[in-house]
């Protein structure tokens, strides 16, 4: 459903949800500016009232082109990156974690894909992807993806991603859902999908975090919580009204 503009001229609005993310966040930001450059609009940080003082780390950088969303009152990805993409000017949208779990440098091969695609999605499980953490982690991963592709469709391969760039219209038919963690991907893609939305997936590699704490690698009663959350997601999608 994309039409012809010249990518080239296509300025790009990349969302950070942020969450005690002081020892990424300016790293995050000074490698998404260097990587992005010219086509780059805005940097907008959604961040949760973090009790490590992100969001004061963020305003003091003083950046004209970092836009900080500071909630008090409202707590979750899901609900950030949609108040993120509520408030983007770009004509492509582009998130990711503060993490550095996927690389910033990656963002420009997503964007150049979306000359003849809607969405582009870094995925770990398409060949040239990889996924270096833990090998249960790996495989609860995959799992979910497995799963998610048998009841939703192969047409993607990673639903948990969590990488993405999209042209901002797309947001005119796919509402974003602003429930639950890291299954608004799985609902995201799935509903593009079923909109007729031209989507491909790019190979990234997934980065072990360096600095700070993992809010999804967790203990095994953290990854059954989220498993079980992914997994009712899927079945609502496919059997339910969305």
């Amino acid at each position: 459903m994309q039409t012809n503009n010249n990518i080239n001229e296509f300025k790009v609005s990349v969302i950070l949800p942020s969450y005690n993310e002081k020892d990424n966040i300016v790293e995050a930001i000074n490698r998404i500016s260097n990587a992005v450059c010219e086509q780059l609009l805005e940097i907008i940080i959604v961040d949760d009232n973090s009790p490590d003082l992100t969001w004061k780390l963020v305003e003091e950088l003083n950046n004209p082109k970092v836009k900080l969303i500071r909630r008090i009152n409202e707590k979750g990805l899901a609900s950030a990156l949609d108040d993120g993409i509520r408030a983007a000017q770009g004509d492509v949208i582009v998130w990711l974690d503060c993490d550095l779990g996927l690389s910033p440098e990656e963002i420009p091969g997503l964007v150049s894909q979306l000359d003849k695609y809607d969405i582009a999605i870094g995925s770990r499980y398409v060949k040239g992807g990889k996924d270096p953490r833990p090998a249960f982690r790996v495989f609860v991963s995959i799992l979910i993806n497995l799963y998610a592709m048998t009841f939703l469709g192969f047409g993607v391969r990673d639903y948990t991603s969590g990488f993405a760039a999209v042209r901002k219209e797309v947001f005119d038919k796919v509402h974003f859902s602003r429930k639950g963690f890291g299954e608004y991907f799985i609902d995201f893609a799935y509903k593009a999908k079923k909109a007729g939305y031209k989507i491909i997936e790019m190979p990234c590699v997934y980065n072990i975090r360096t600095e700070g704490v993992s809010k999804s690698d967790g203990d095994l009663g953290t990854l059954f919580r989220l498993g079980k959350d992914y997994g009712l997601r899927v079945l609502k999608l496919r059997f339910g009204k969305y």
